[in-house]
C-alpha cells in the first residue's frame, strides 16, 4: 500500500474544489498513472498556510500539519500545479518559495515528492 498526500496552494481554494486532483488520484490518471498496479490510499489533502504566513521556522500550524503528514506514514506527496508562481525577473513559472520549503522538509524526511496531480 502506498500512502499518498496531495499538497495545494491555499489561494487556489478561492477557485478550486480539488475535484480534478481527486479525480486523477481515484482514477489513477495523469500524474497518478504510475500507480496503476499499486494499492494506494489518500492519507491527506492539504494546503500551505498562505502567502502572508511566515515560513517553517516560526509557523506552529504548518509544523503541526507536517508532523501529521509524517505520523500517517505518507510515502509520496503530489504537489498541485496551483503551487507555481510567475517569477518577476524571468517571467517563468517556478515553485512558490513557501511550497519549496515544505518540499525540502518532506524530502529530508524521506517522503518522495511528485510535482503534479492533473494537467
Amino acid at each position: 500500500m502506498k500512502n499518498i498526500a496531495i499538497l495545494t496552494c491555499l489561494k487556489a481554494n478561492d477557485v478550486c474544489t480539488g475535484a480534478s486532483c481527486l479525480d486523477a488520484f481515484y482514477n489513477k490518471k495523469e500524474f497518478f498513472t504510475q500507480y496503476t498496479n499499486d494499492d494506494t490510499k489518500l492519507v491527506a489533502f492539504w494546503t500551505c498556510n498562505g502567502c502572508d504566513e511566515v515560513l517553517l521556522n516560526n509557523q506552529e500550524g504548518l509544523l503541526e500539519k507536517l508532523e501529521r503528514i509524517l505520523s500517517v506514514k505518507t510515502d509520496i506527496v503530489h504537489v498541485g500545479i496551483c503551487t507555481e508562481i510567475i517569477d518577476e525577473q524571468t517571467h517563468k513559472k517556478v515553485l512558490c518559495p513557501k511550497i519549496q520549503e515544505i518540499v525540502d522538509f518532506l524530502q529530508k524526511n524521506n517522503i518522495k515528492v511528485v510535482f503534479g496531480t492533473h494537467k
